[in-house]
């Protein structure tokens, strides 16, 4: 049996179900990155405990200096200050702060406030953003003398920007003036969140180079190893690494800082390099349906805290689904309730706006802190160890794998459970989980008193079972899929339209195959590209809190683009050769012509846009009926004859001039290029017979994603995939033409080797013509050693 090109469909292209949480997250499979330099330890700031560093500054250098902060969010819609400089004088005062918003706001301080506010906010509280501030006032450039950078990538777009004037005084560096971590001055806007790898260099403005790299193989922005930086006068470095002495300065300049209200319990390994799981600020339901409880996150979001209304049940989960190898946490009884549910639940099982207590969900496994009992809605109520105490501390042990869950009781396992063996579990039916985004910790709390959650970032009480690993990034199974080039985004529960991302435009740029519409940018979309999915802010169309959104991806070249003369018009290309897929920009001439595509053979379906402008989107493929056809992809209409296409080769495509909408003189064209790759893809037609027996489609593989559209007749496109639909038949249509939320009524098979539609008179299986578009899951042949099994 030959091993085929690509063995895993996977690698190139790969369907994503997210649940939004309104607020920021990574979507997709999380990747453990490559790590250049290593952050060991970072602090937890608690708001409610004020906490803070505090040191008086010497004489410094108040025109030219930078700030360096790694930062993982807690609790958010609250003025938060990282850091603040004060000299006594409230409109003098210099910080970085997170707003009530959760935009980021610096001000510089004298002689005006030199204030900028982000457009963009940061919700994510899964993830580390590195934070740095570079600040020359002498610069030249009035737009360049206050630089703001997160993960490496400068911002640009603010709501507020007050410039700074030439060589002006900051407040940074002002003699006797405290510089204050973790709150003001004042005592108030306290951080709640992690701070790690805190720099201050006073005398140089730096660029992000010097504290950290993107990960090739990721595309995340990861740390890296401080050498050669002259701290200047009030320079200096906090790496946390004493939990005795959370203030010393290790850049050696011995300038440390006072500590207030931060105990040794504080420190965690939680950090930039070892992310560890926590529960999501953003993922809160309760069992009152929309109104929201007064449930609060605590302890760097390892405590949940009932509030002044505890019957509401408030529910939160944890960011990191794991899908696959086992895992070991503890829960401590510290403050013990009358009852409290907590275990796991599958991460797209909805919690929000939901009457359902924790034991009611279908994918949920609890335990119960007032009785012996566990309990699971396919279960019902099973009696499990003993009584509980306040102090307790319950293990538990997941099995992905096999689908199995222990919970232990201060090192011991009731009806002899082993999961080491994998013995007597206290459930077996995790697996079903893995088809529904796989399986989160989460806690349902009704009544006061709390529990204290470790999933490794500190020392456990006991023993993780052998075999059992912590829940942070480094022990997160490696994923074969690439990063993604192309994403194709649509809000499954709501009309709206389909969003398409790329990443030759860039993150944030924004065009919809269901419109017209130019170009436009969003800030709080689609912000970077990564290994198996993406980073995406609170946009509500597709990151609303409790929408069901689906994405699928396109791997390209990791963003490398390369220029392209082949053609008349000179092109930009980002191309896999590997896959048959290449994103091409150029200029229109107004003049037919040749434009170089990148491949290595003909392309077979073609999507053009002309991203200045509001037109539609011109289609080629290679079963039209010929060179002179085209089809409109935001439209119903059936093809259509023009002189739009030459013959493409394996070299370039040809295009017409003027009034086709793909060749204007002076107008930005993006193209999106594919030809078929066996085993992967195939672009094709098929006749339609009216029948619940629909014509079989052979395909070479098992179909991922199917996009299909009758030719002759004025029909809806239809995409149809393995995620949404996990049993034959598929059931559920996405709609490419409009902004209609996902309908039922187009079912199709999908089968180890193509696909059967199996309804009768629709967008699929009329007596007319079809065109389709396929994407693998895997080849017919497997992976080359075992065949691909049907559904």
């Amino acid at each position: 049996m030959a091993i085929p090109t690509i063995p895993n469909g996977e690698t190139q292209f790969f369907p994503i179900i997210y649940e939004g949480n309104g607020g920021g997250q990574r979507v997709g499979k999380f990747v453990p990155f490559t790590d250049n330099g290593t952050i060991a330890n970072s602090v937890i700031f608690n708001d409610a405990d004020n906490a803070y560093l505090s040191r008086t500054n010497d004489a410094g250098d108040r025109d030219t200096f930078t700030i360096s902060v790694w930062v993982k969010r807690g609790v958010l819609g609250a003025v938060q200050h990282i850091f603040d400089t004060y000299d006594g004088s409230s409109s003098n005062d210099g910080y970085i702060r997170f707003n009530a918003d959760n935009t980021i706001s610096t001000r510089i301080g004298s002689p005006s406030n030199h204030l900028y506010t982000t457009n963009r906010t940061f919700e994510d509280t899964s993830k580390w953003y590195h934070i740095m501030l570079s600040v020359n006032t002498g610069d030249s450039t009035a737009a360049d003398r206050v630089k703001l950078y997160v993960d490496g990538d400068r911002i640009t777009s603010f709501s507020t920007q007050t410039n700074a004037g030439s060589s002006d005084n900051t407040q940074f560096n002002y003699s006797s003036a405290t510089f204050r971590i973790g709150s003001t001055t004042g005592g108030s806007y306290d951080l709640d969140g992690y701070l790690a790898e805190f720099n201050q260099v006073d005398g140089t403005a730096l660029t992000p180079d010097t504290f950290g790299v993107t990960d090739t193989s990721t595309g995340r922005w990861v740390p890296k190893a401080l050498t050669g930086i002259t701290y200047g006068t009030n320079g200096f470095r906090l790496q946390f690494s004493s939990s005795s002495n959370f203030g010393d300065d290790t850049s050696g300049n011995t300038n440390d800082f006072s500590v207030s209200n931060l105990v040794a319990g504080d420190q965690t390994t939680d950090s930039p390099t070892q992310n560890f799981a926590t529960f999501d600020s953003n993922d809160q339901g309760n069992n009152n349906g929309a109104t929201a409880g007064t449930t609060v996150l605590a302890e760097g979001n390892t405590r949940v805290l009932a509030g002044s209304t505890p019957s509401n049940w408030d529910i939160y989960r944890t960011s990191k689904p794991v899908a696959s190898g086992k895992y070991y946490v503890e829960v401590t009884l510290t403050s013990l309730d009358t009852v409290s549910f907590f275990g796991c639940i599958s991460k797209n099982q909805s919690i929000k706006s939901t009457t359902n207590l924790f034991y009611d969900f279908l994918y949920g496994w609890s335990y119960a802190t007032n009785n012996g009992k566990i309990e699971n809605n396919n279960s019902g109520q099973l009696t499990y160890g003993s009584a509980r105490s306040q102090g307790d501390v319950i293990g538990i042990a997941v099995d992905m794998d096999n689908g199995k869950l222990w919970f232990s009781e201060n090192g011991t396992y009731p009806n002899s459970g082993n999961p080491a063996t994998g013995a007597n579990p206290a459930f077996s039916n995790l697996k079903i989980a893995n088809q529904d985004g796989g399986l989160c910790f989460t806690e349902q709390r009704g009544y006061s008193g709390h529990n204290d959650w470790n999933f490794g970032q500190k020392s456990y009480t006991h023993s993780a079972p052998s075999g059992f690993s912590t829940v942070q990034q480094d022990n997160m199974p490696e994923t074969e899929k690439g990063v993604s080039g192309l994403s194709w985004i649509k809000e499954r529960s709501a009309s709206s339209n389909h969003q398409l991302y790329d990443s030759s435009r860039g993150a944030g740029k924004l065009i919809m195959p269901s419109s017209t519409n130019a170009e436009s940018t969003r800030t709080d979309a689609l912000y970077k590209f990564l290994k198996g999915g993406y980073a995406v802010g609170d946009n509500s169309s597709i990151n609303g809190s409790g929408d069901s959104v689906v994405a699928w991806n396109w791997v390209a070249n990791g963003g490398t683009k390369a220029t392209n003369e082949v053609g008349a018009i000179t092109s930009t290309v980002q191309a896999n050769t590997t896959a048959g897929f290449s994103i091409v920009e150029y200029t229109g001439t107004g003049g037919a012509a040749s434009v170089g595509h990148g491949l290595s053979a003909a392309p077979e379906w073609m999507i053009f846009k002309d991203k200045g402008n509001s037109t539609a989107w011109r289609c080629y493929h290679k079963s039209l009926g010929g060179i002179t056809k085209y089809i409109v992809l935001n439209t119903t209409a059936a093809v259509a004859t023009a002189s739009m296409w030459g013959a493409p080769t394996a070299s370039a495509f040809i295009i017409g001039g003027t009034g086709y909408e793909v060749n204007e003189s002076g107008n930005n064209y993006i193209a999106y290029c594919w030809h078929s790759v066996d085993g992967f893809s195939r672009f094709g037609s098929y006749e339609g017979n009216n029948s619940a027996d629909g014509p079989f489609v052979y395909t070479g593989f098992k179909p991922a994603f199917v996009m299909i559209k009758d030719m002759d007749n004025t029909r809806s496109w239809v995409i149809i995939d393995s995620r949404r639909d996990t049993f034959n038949p598929t059931d559920k249509g996405l709609f490419p033409n409009d902004s209609a939320a996902e309908a039922t009524g187009n079912t199709c098979d999908l089968l180890s080797n193509g696909f059967k539609p199996r309804s009768t008179g629709t967008s699929m299986n009329a007596s007319s013509t079809y065109i389709y578009i396929a994407f693998a899951e895997h080849p017919f042949v497997g992976d080359g050693t075992n065949p691909v099994t049907a559904r």
